[in-house]
């Protein structure tokens, strides 16, 4: 019986103690502070064509009067105090917030059960940049290896073959071109039809109007022609006779079987400059025109013997 009276007594003193501390605590939160508390700072409201890149302060020490019950949220996480740029003023590239003109818009943003007594900095600068857009040409990392007697005549096309890029004037005067996904093809013998993805660069505050691009590779099956075409030698010496062989070199060239065109040789030309230093009177022939039509252009022999006639 002894036992059951002490255990009876246990109990009445916890519960005593519990509304005791219970009493206490709730009297503490009940209780009005002064307390300094750091607010991350976050800008908002500001203008579609500008951006906050920059601001003198991250975070400032807000004093704030409340009971304990309406401070107590502010230790559970870093509280965020949100300033409207629309009310503040703009000088050259930045928003100004100062303690005598927007101290009182601030205190509104903690309504009537807490008080904001002060704010740690007497001005908060928030730098701003314009907003731009600039068509930035696209960079294609396509490679592309055939399949024997196959080979493109025309360019690759890109869809759309550049990308209106909308950000800070600061950033976008930088930006030359944009490159897209490298994609390896092998064996090609037919057209090449596919989305491109656009690697969008490393740096914030940017809007891209695509993020993909369409590739487009015409592939057509070739064939191999030779063609007879006469050199023209450039000679730095009007007086000088001269006599050269062979007068006449051979072209090969690769063609398109589905455009196949006639081709003469007033559609190329090849020049030697006469050079009085190489050796045995040898000089080099060049292709100097060819039509864009053909590829993989190359002379038999590029060898040139001018002879100086006395």
């Amino acid at each position: 019986m002894k036992f059951f009276s002490n255990k009876g007594k246990l109990n009445v003193y916890i519960a005593f103690l519990l509304l005791a501390i219970t009493t206490s605590v709730v009297g503490k939160l009940s209780s009005e502070y002064d307390r300094d508390i750091t607010f991350n700072l976050t800008p908002v409201d500001f203008p579609t064509d500008k951006i906050i890149y920059n601001q003198s302060h991250d975070s400032v020490v807000l004093k704030l009067r409340a009971n304990g019950f309406n401070l107590a949220k502010y230790y559970f996480s870093k509280p965020e105090m949100k300033i409207s740029v629309k009310k503040l003023k703009e000088i050259k590239n930045y928003f100004l917030w100062n303690q005598k003109e927007n101290f009182s818009d601030t205190k509104l943003n903690f309504g009537s059960s807490v008080e904001l007594l002060s704010i740690s900095e007497d001005s908060i600068l928030f730098f701003f940049d314009q907003y731009v857009s600039k068509k930035i040409p696209v960079k294609e990392n396509v490679s592309v290896n055939f399949e024997s007697g196959y080979e493109n005549f025309k360019i690759p096309v890109l869809i759309p073959d550049s990308v209106v890029v909308t950000g800070p004037k600061e950033l976008l005067s930088d930006l030359k071109y944009l490159e897209t996904d490298s994609v390896n093809f092998e064996k090609i013998n037919s057209d090449i039809k596919f989305n491109l993805k656009l690697i969008n660069p490393d740096l914030d505050n940017l809007i891209f109007s695509d993020n993909s691009l369409e590739y487009l590779l015409e592939v057509d099956q070739y064939t191999e022609e030779t063609i007879k075409v006469p050199v023209n030698i450039l000679f730095n010496s009007e007086n000088s006779k001269f006599n050269y062989y062979p007068k006449e070199l051979s072209i090969k060239y690769n063609i398109s079987i589905n455009d196949y065109i006639e081709v003469n040789a007033m559609d190329f030309k090849i020049e030697c400059v006469y050079d009085s230093n190489s050796p045995n009177n040898i000089s080099k022939a060049e292709i100097s025109k060819k039509p864009s039509f053909v590829k993989n252009v190359r002379l038999n022999t590029d060898q040139i013997q001018i002879i100086i006639l006395e």
